[in-house]
């Protein structure tokens, strides 16, 4: 009888056989793959209970769909960016530790590597923030940047002075800055 090692198979192969409900195939994906995901996760978070319940979800979110799963990259890729909008979603509803923040102000974010699905993921949350601004203030930012209009331009369209407009960009800049910041930096880290 031939037996066989889960070692001796490819990712892709052993995807094959995890959607057959091979246990074992699936094991050995964690195996070769949780400690990467758990030093990504917390190279940005630096909070091992946090990064640890991310890969935590991650699998067993993993095993769940292994019937419907359609990875078109490599599964590394695959659990990778699933680790990524883990720790995206944890920042976004607040649920980081404060020491997280405090690193934050060290990072330069200039570096920021502009990728397809990272400037998806930061037009989304530059669209999400923006409907949460004061409607006057978000008509101001809008005209300003959809529009390219100039202060000026914008202060005629609305009947308000440029002073206020000034005032409206600043005030929407600020409330922008800090989220836009952390995504920046959790985009360059994993």
């Amino acid at each position: 009888m031939l037996t066989y090692s889960a070692t001796d198979y490819t990712d892709d192969k052993l995807l094959e056989m995890m959607a057959a409900d091979d246990r074992m195939a699936f094991d050995e994906l964690y195996n070769r793959h949780w400690k990467s995901l758990f030093n990504s996760a917390y190279r940005t978070l630096k909070d091992r209970e946090d990064s640890l319940d991310i890969c935590q979800v991650v699998f067993l979110w993993f095993w769940e769909h292994r019937k419907t799963l359609k990875i078109k990259t490599s599964v590394q890729a695959y659990l990778w960016t699933a680790v990524k909008y883990k720790i995206a979603n944890l920042i976004r509803n607040g649920k980081v530790k404060a020491s997280f923040f405090e690193e934050l102000k060290k990072v330069d974010v200039s570096v920021f590597v502009e990728k397809d699905l990272e400037i998806k993921e930061l037009k989304l949350l530059i669209g999400q923030l923006t409907e949460q601004l004061p409607e006057k203030c978000k008509a101001v930012f809008k005209l300003s940047r959809d529009e390219q209009l100039s202060h000026r331009q914008i202060a005629l369209k609305l009947g308000i002075s440029e002073k206020t407009v000034d005032d409206h960009i600043t005030r929407a800049l600020k409330k922008l800055r800090g989220p836009l910041n952390r995504l920046a930096v959790l985009l360059m880290m994993i």
